[in-house]
């Protein structure tokens, strides 16, 4: 079974079954099925998969197995434990017996409860990608069940599932900067027009209806590109910049009589 988790679940009460979501760009990230595949190797109890930044733990993670939730929530929950540790230094944590006392000192909470869910080792495989730590792969099983082979194999797919982070991140970033720029024009495009309407309404060069423009903008704390709508798209007769009323050439006193 697979499992995902964040922030906002209690540590005791693994969160529910669904696609994990990468959390730099909100894409379906590949981590579950890495999580998942990880499960059936030889010697393999549970699986779970931390992502980083490079210096901070997401508040999200893929888990197979109920337990493997437990402890990876553990982990973001307490910033302790061999998946945390490959995540800040990016270094294989192979078959390590969680009993022993270097790292029952080492992980003081993390180590018992893991022991306590009938782990007795955990294998961690950092996820990096040119150079860049992505996350870690985490692997419960029994101390010495878990052949090197396996391990090797462990590597290859995490290497592979980075480099598949790495291009939806990539991916979410260029679709970001995309949309920064068609903001920015869409800016560009509804303030000319505006400017437009105040030189045709106001009989003012272009560089002094902008001026004003602005000048409104800063004055009632409103976003020039929010004037520069209701300018152009707003009633001509009231808001800003209203069309002056012709003034009356009737000559005064007529129509008296």
């Amino acid at each position: 079974m697979s499992e995902t988790g964040s922030d906002s679940a209690p540590s005791g009460n693994p969160p529910k079954s669904g696609a994990v979501r990468d959390p730099l760009n909100g894409s379906v990230a590949p981590i579950r099925r890495l999580a998942e595949y990880c499960l059936h190797l030889p010697g393999v109890q549970a699986s779970g998969i931390l992502l980083t930044d490079g210096r901070h733990l997401h508040q999200r993670f893929a888990a197979a197995g109920p337990a493997a939730g437990r402890l990876e929530h553990l982990q973001v929950d307490l910033a302790e434990g061999p998946c945390r540790d490959v995540c800040r230094t990016g270094t294989l944590l192979a078959d390590v017996p969680l009993a022993h006392p270097q790292y029952r000192a080492r992980w003081p909470h993390f180590a018992p409860q893991a022991l306590a869910e009938g782990f007795t080792a955990a294998t961690v495989v950092p996820l990096q990608h040119r150079g860049r730590l992505l996350g870690a792969l985490n692997l419960f099983h029994q101390h010495r069940d878990l052949e090197a082979a396996y391990i090797g194999a462990c590597q290859a797919l995490a290497e592979t599932t980075a480099w598949a982070l790495a291009r939806e991140q990539e991916l979410a970033r260029a679709r970001a900067h995309n949309a920064q720029l068609q903001t920015a024009l869409d800016s560009r495009v509804i303030i000319e027009q505006a400017k437009g309407v105040l030189t045709e309404r106001l009989r003012l060069p272009p560089h002094e209806a902008f001026t004003r423009l602005r000048a409104y903008a800063r004055a009632h704390q409103q976003k020039l590109t929010a004037v520069a709508h209701r300018v152009v798209h707003g009633p001509t007769d009231r808001g800003p910049f209203p069309r002056p009323r012709p003034l009356s050439t009737e000559p005064e006193g007529e129509g008296d009589a």
